[in-house]
C-alpha cells in the first residue's frame, strides 16, 4: 500500500509540476498552455449554436459556461497526466505527446512530452525506494516527507494558479480613464460598462504590448508590409460614434453598448498598401487564432475602420488593444480584436464562428429594449407619472419610430426619440406614463421606414435574436 501511495504521489507531482512548467512557458510566449489548448478544442463543440443555446439557457449569458468547461478540462488534464505518470516514463511521455498532437502544435507536444519524461525520471530517482534486495523497501521517512511536501506544494501551486485564474475571469472590469471636465456625451457607454464577450476566458485573452506588436499585411497586395501602432496613428484618422452588439444577445439583453471610436478608414489603408487584381476578400487574423473575412467591396465602404481608441482613450486589453476592426451594421463576431495580420485573397475563408454554424454575414437585426423600469425590478408607483426609457437599434438602418404597449401589444403609443449624433449609434426613446394600480405587460417595437421589428421570437443563435422585449410591471 505504501508503495502504491508513493507511485501515486510521484505521478500526481509530475502532473502538477508539468502544469506549472507549461503555464510558465506559456507566460513566456514559448509554447501554448496545454489545458487551454484542450479547452479550445472542447469549445469547438460548445460553440455550435444549438449546444451554445442550451448551455446558456441553463447557465446564463456570462462566462459561467466557459468557467465550468475550463474547470472540467483542467481536472481532466491533471487526472489524465497523473494516470500517465503511473506508467513507465518513456511510455507515458510518448502517449502524452501523441494525445497532444490531436489538439496542439507539434512543438508543444514535443516540449510537454520531453518535460514529462524528465520530470518523471527525476522524481523517480530522487524519491523512489532503493531496492537493496529482491523485495522493494518502503520509502524512507525523510524521503516520504519530502515527497509529500513536494506533492502538496505542487497542489498549492496548481490550486493557487486556478484561484488566481478565476479571480481574473470574474474580476471587476478595468475602469475607464475619464478626463476631468470632459464627461462622455449622453448615451455613450463608459469603457468600464462596455459589454465584453470573448471566445476565450478573459485570463487567456491576448495581452499584447505596443513595443512588440506589429500588423502584417500580405496576400494580394502590391507589397507585403509591416506596421507599428505609431505608423497607424500617423495616418489620417476618423472618429465615429457607433453601437456594437453581440449576436448572442437575447431579447432585452445587456450585450450591446455605444462608444466613440477612432481609427484609420480601411479604404484609405488598403489604397496605401495597394490591392492586386483578383483580390476579392479581406481576411482578418487575430492574436488568439480568431479569423474573419469581409468581401473587398464592403471593406471599402465608408466608416469601416481599423480602430485603436474607444471614448478618447487607447483600447483596453479586453476590448482589443492595440487594434480591432469596426464594421457598421454587423454583429461583434464580424469585428475581431487583437488584430495582427490582414490578408487579401481571391477566395473566402470561413470565420471562427462561421465554422461552427453561426451566421456568415451577421447583419444586425432591428431591435429595441426597455431599460426603465428595469425588468429585474418591475415596480412603479400607481397614479404617478413615470417615464419609460429604452433604446432601439438597426445597424446601418435609421430608426424612424418606436412604439410602446402597456397592454401586451393590443394597443401602441409612439415614443419620443432623442436626436442622434451618428447614423450608426443606437436611438434613445422615452414615453411618459401614469398607470393605475394593477399589473401591466410592457412591450416595445421599433420601425425603420416601413419595416417593423419582427414579432416572432427566435433564439439569438445563429442569426441574432428577434421578437419584442416584453415583461410584466406592477403599479402599486
Amino acid at each position: 500500500m505504501n508503495q502504491l501511495r508513493g507511485k501515486l504521489l510521484i505521478a500526481w507531482t509530475t502532473a502538477a509540476l508539468l502544469s506549472v512548467l507549461g503555464y510558465a512557458l506559456w507566460r513566456a510566449n514559448l509554447v501554448g498552455f496545454a489545458p487551454q489548448e484542450l479547452f479550445n478544442r472542447v469549445t469547438q463543440a460548445l460553440g455550435v449554436p444549438r449546444v451554445f443555446q442550451f448551455i446558456h439557457s441553463i447557465l446564463g449569458i456570462g462566462q459561467d459556461a466557459k468557467i465550468l468547461a475550463f474547470l472540467s478540462v483542467s481536472l481532466l488534464w491533471l487526472g489524465g497526466s497523473t494516470l500517465l505518470g503511473l506508467l513507465r516514463p518513456w511510455l507515458g511521455a510518448v502517449i502524452l505527446g501523441a494525445l497532444l498532437l490531436t489538439f496542439a502544435p507539434p512543438l508543444d507536444a514535443l516540449v510537454y512530452g520531453v518535460s514529462f519524461f524528465l520530470l518523471r525520471v527525476l522524481l523517480d530517482r530522487v524519491f523512489a525506494p532503493r531496492a537493496q534486495s529482491a523485495a522493494p523497501l518502503p520509502v524512507e521517512p525523510s524521503r516520504r516527507t519530502t515527497l509529500a511536501l513536494l506533492g502538496g506544494g505542487s497542489a498549492l501551486l496548481v490550486g493557487g494558479g486556478l484561484l488566481n485564474f478565476f479571480r481574473q475571469v470574474n474580476g471587476v472590469a478595468q475602469a475607464a480613464r475619464v478626463v476631468p471636465g470632459q464627461p462622455l456625451p449622453f448615451g455613450v457607454t463608459p469603457v468600464s460598462q462596455f459589454y465584453y464577450v470573448s471566445k476565450n476566458l478573459e485570463a487567456f485573452d491576448p495581452k499584447l504590448k505596443e513595443e512588440n506588436w506589429r500588423l502584417k499585411v500580405g496576400g494580394l497586395v502590391s507589397e507585403e508590409r509591416t506596421f507599428t501602432l505609431a505608423d497607424l496613428q500617423e495616418m489620417p484618422a476618423k472618429t465615429l460614434e457607433l453601437t456594437l452588439s453581440c449576436i448572442s444577445n437575447p431579447l432585452g439583453g445587456p450585450l450591446i453598448s455605444n462608444g466613440i471610436w477612432r481609427g484609420v478608414p480601411v479604404s484609405d489603408f488598403l489604397r496605401r498598401v495597394g490591392v492586386q487584381k483578383g483580390a476579392k476578400y479581406v481576411i482578418w487574423e487575430a492574436a488568439d487564432g480568431y479569423i474573419e473575412s469581409l468581401p473587398l467591396g464592403q471593406a471599402f465602404e465608408e466608416d469601416v475602420l481599423l480602430v485603436y481608441e474607444l471614448n478618447g482613450e487607447p483600447l483596453t486589453q479586453k476590448h482589443g488593444f492595440p487594434l480591432r476592426v469596426l464594421i457598421p451594421g454587423r454583429y461583434g463576431m464580424k469585428q475581431p480584436r487583437w488584430i495582427t495580420a490582414i490578408r487579401l485573397s481571391d477566395t473566402d475563408e470561413a470565420g471562427y464562428w462561421v465554422q461552427r454554424g453561426w451566421s456568415k454575414t451577421a447583419v444586425v437585426e432591428l431591435t429595441s429594449r426597455i431599460d426603465v423600469p428595469a425588468e429585474l425590478n418591475p415596480i412603479v408607483k400607481a397614479d404617478e407619472s413615470t417615464t419609460l426609457h429604452g433604446i432601439a437599434f438597426a445597424g446601418k438602418k435609421e430608426i424612424t419610430k418606436v412604439e410602446v404597449s402597456v397592454d401586451g401589444g393590443r394597443t401602441w403609443r409612439a415614443a419620443r426619440l432623442e436626436p442622434k449624433r451618428s447614423q450608426h449609434a443606437w436611438t434613445l426613446w422615452s414615453l411618459d406614463w401614469t398607470p393605475k394600480r394593477g399589473s401591466y405587460q410592457l412591450a416595445v417595437r421599433a420601425w425603420s421606414g416601413d419595416e417593423v421589428q419582427k414579432s416572432a421570437e427566435a433564439d439569438a443563435l445563429p442569426e441574432g435574436a428577434t421578437g419584442y422585449h416584453r415583461f410584466i410591471v406592477t403599479a402599486s
